[in-house]
């Protein structure tokens, strides 16, 4: 564990001096995205995930926003797992708002391995701070694949690769999320996940940008028992 957080901080360390703000004539930058979660099991299969997360860009050097976001899933049945989010963002320039619908499908599942596949759609309204602009609406639908390796009973290892499509837009890829990235089991309620994005950005229409992320999230699980002690 120490040595995936002491490789974690270096990578940081090397981003923040290599990379610089994406721009015409530097399309590279990097990002730190730092959350905590809140997961509560519930009866019936139910869960419900509450996150806060603060984004940096311009090698992790300048706050881009901070993210507020309520989750509920069900798990339908041992391979099929629906889920619905609404999230707030505080950014520089303004409000987002962005609701979410997906299903999570288990494609495989061993005792090591475990391969699955999601789809969710994702309406986003940008509110401006500025009084002249215009609301921005934008209609997503994201497809992702991803592999879970579990090294012991405490740490897995996972890839993944999603294109996030814009309905109605010129490019049919708005960006891809390209991750690698671990989880480390810190107690029986608490896990560590870090985790590294390689994301191209194709939204400017002159130029392609390309993001690397650093991601830390701290995740504290609660269970709900039906049952009550009198």
């Amino acid at each position: 564990m120490k040595l995936i957080l002491f490789s974690f901080f270096l990578f940081s360390a090397k981003i923040n001096t290599v990379y610089s703000q994406a721009t015409k004539s530097d399309p590279r930058d990097g990002e730190g995205w730092y959350s905590i979660s809140l997961k509560l099991d519930f009866p019936k299969k139910w869960e419900m995930n509450l996150n806060y997360e603060t984004r940096y860009y311009n090698n992790l050097k300048t706050y881009y926003g901070s993210y507020i976001s309520i989750e509920g899933s069900n798990n339908l049945n041992k391979k099929i797992k629906t889920n619905a989010e609404y999230r707030i963002s505080f950014l520089t320039a303004g409000v987002t708002h962005r609701y979410t619908l997906g299903m999570e499908v288990m494609a495989m599942k061993s005792k090591k391995i475990e391969l699955n596949g999601r789809f969710l759609i994702q309406n986003r309204i940008q509110d401006s701070y500025n009084p002249l602009e215009e609301n921005q609406k934008s209609l997503f639908w994201r497809l992702r694949g991803q592999v879970k390796f579990q090294l012991n009973k405490k740490v897995d290892i996972y890839t993944s690769v999603e294109p996030i499509m814009e309905i109605g837009a010129n490019r049919f890829v708005d960006n891809w999320r390209n991750v690698l990235g671990t989880k480390l089991k810190l107690s029986d309620k608490t896990k560590l996940d870090v985790s590294y994005v390689y994301r191209p950005d194709f939204g400017k229409n002159s130029y392609i940008r390309y993001y690397d992320i650093l991601c830390l999230n701290i995740c504290q699980n609660i269970k709900i028992n039906s049952k009550t002690k009198k």
